[in-house]
């Protein structure tokens, strides 16, 4: 009997042994959308979460849009994801005022997302990722084309590309767009972001909705036009995470907190610009980055 004693008592010191080596490990999943600034986000919260912890991070990526990422965060499928400032206007929220100023509209997200999804909405990762429209540079400088206003005397006669959710989204979309500027254009077709450019490009296309940060219009030899009515609301980049990683992971809100303010919209463009035209892999962008910044251990 003594013996029978003995036996189911170490049997349990080392199931509790097992137990205590495994409970500071768990595996967290990571969300990004299609854009590749979006990729290498997460990849960077990934390559310091593993190397700074015991932790092991899952990456989803390519989710349609952030409807989808929001749905992931209410299911508990996703811990972190990586996410824009201006979502707040894209009908999540009731009676939001509507304005294009930075600092208020990230105060925005931070608040209203927060309270919705039980999410800490960390201070921006330091670049912006807004909507613009883009022409080529050649059009521009034959018909004196600077600012979006300018734009209007061709609109009648010109094709816009642009992502499909620009298309239906109604404060910053096409729809609001039409309104404070007062005109359309011949045809407006959803598309995927790459074949935006490409279409531009081969001359399918005259206009095209080009996000700030894609190195796609350098190498298009496209230019920017001034927003000069204020249309378009800051996208500034943040991470988000539950607030139940934040309370219990304090090393992982130390990470995800250390990010902040790190990467510039230049510097974002050049990363981008290594996967996008150079071919490089999202992950050794990536880690590239951080070991030149000594971020890495």
């Amino acid at each position: 009997m003594r013996h029978l004693v003995i036996t189911i008592v170490a049997a349990f010191l080392l199931l509790i042994a097992g137990c205590s080596s495994n409970s500071g490990s768990e595996n967290f999943t990571v969300a990004a959308a299609t854009s590749t600034d979006a990729k290498i986000n997460v990849q960077i919260v990934k390559s310091l979460i593993e190397d700074k912890t015991d932790h092991t991070v899952e990456i989803v990526e390519d989710l349609p849009a952030s409807p989808q990422i929001f749905a992931g965060i209410e299911r508990s499928e996703f811990d972190i994801a990586s996410l824009y400032s201006g979502e707040v206007y894209n009908n999540y929220f009731d009676d939001v005022e509507y304005t294009t100023d930075q600092e208020e509209t990230l105060k925005k997200a931070q608040t209203l997302f927060g309270e919705e999804y039980d999410i800490k909405w960390y201070d921006s990762i330091g670049f912006i990722n807004n909507y613009s429209i883009a022409v080529k540079e050649n059009f521009a400088q034959k018909n004196n084309v600077d600012t979006i206003t300018d734009l209007k005397e061709y609109a009648g006669e010109l094709t816009l590309g642009t992502d499909n959710a620009w298309i239906e989204r109604e404060n910053d979309g096409y729809e609001g767009f039409q309104e404070t500027y007062g005109f359309k254009f011949a045809d407006a077709r959803g598309m995927d972001v790459s074949l935006m450019y490409e279409g531009i490009a081969s001359g399918e296309l005259d206009v095209v909705t080009a996000y700030t940060v894609d190195p796609q219009i350098i190498e298009r030899n496209l230019k920017v036009l001034e927003d000069d009515k204020q249309f378009f609301p800051p996208y500034e980049s943040s991470l988000v995470a539950t607030n139940e990683v934040v309370e219990n992971y304090p090393k992982i809100n130390e990470i995800l907190e250390s990010l902040v303010g790190t990467i510039s919209t230049e510097q974002m463009t050049d990363l981008m610009h290594k996967v996008n035209i150079g071919g490089q892999e999202i992950q050794d962008v990536a880690t590239g980055y951080l070991q030149e910044q000594g971020m890495l251990d």
